[in-house]
């Protein structure tokens, strides 16, 4: 079943209709060319080329500039499979970023929240249960807050090993 197109009578009758056509199809094959490249050119180099973006990448986030410096780390050979699994780790130890973020974001209305409810326990004569709660609820702000931290600890931990 071939798909029918909308074309104004216009360009139908100028035959703009066919250039644009053809712009969308040359426009389709350079992304899919680039893509490509991007994806073969560490295969073809063994790895080169990307080691050397992960090492300026590394200079950058210590020195936390993203100038390029004359004297960049020599880079070392790596294999396909090695600059993949670097790729991949690097791709999931920020896949969680954007829930870690809203989590920072909701801790402290919801702890707010937590520690009003937990006022009216000591209204209804009730103030171990208040005490408890306030302190759980303060201890999970803090751990919330702290949690950005504790991932990158433990990122540049898996990056030592």
């Amino acid at each position: 079943m071939a798909k029918s197109k909308r074309i104004n009578f216009n360009e139908f009758m100028s035959g703009e209709f066919k250039l644009k056509e053809k712009q969308r199809r040359q426009k389709r094959v350079r992304k899919v060319t680039q893509l490509a490249v991007s994806a073969a050119l560490p295969i073809a180099t063994c790895g080169a080329v990307g080691t050397l973006g992960f090492a300026m990448k590394a200079f950058a986030a210590t020195t936390g500039t993203n100038a390029v410096v004359a004297s960049a780390p020599i880079a070392v050979e790596v294999g396909a499979k090695e600059w993949m699994s670097a790729q991949s780790l690097d791709l999931l130890t920020h896949v969680l970023d954007p829930l870690v973020d809203i989590m920072v974001a909701l801790a402290f209305p919801v702890a707010s929240v937590i520690i009003v409810g937990s006022c009216f326990f000591f209204m209804f004569d009730r103030a171990e249960k208040g005490f408890d709660t306030i302190m759980k609820a303060g201890l999970g702000y803090v751990l919330i807050q702290v949690s950005p931290l504790i991932l990158d600890i433990l990122k540049q931990v898996g990056n030592a090993v």
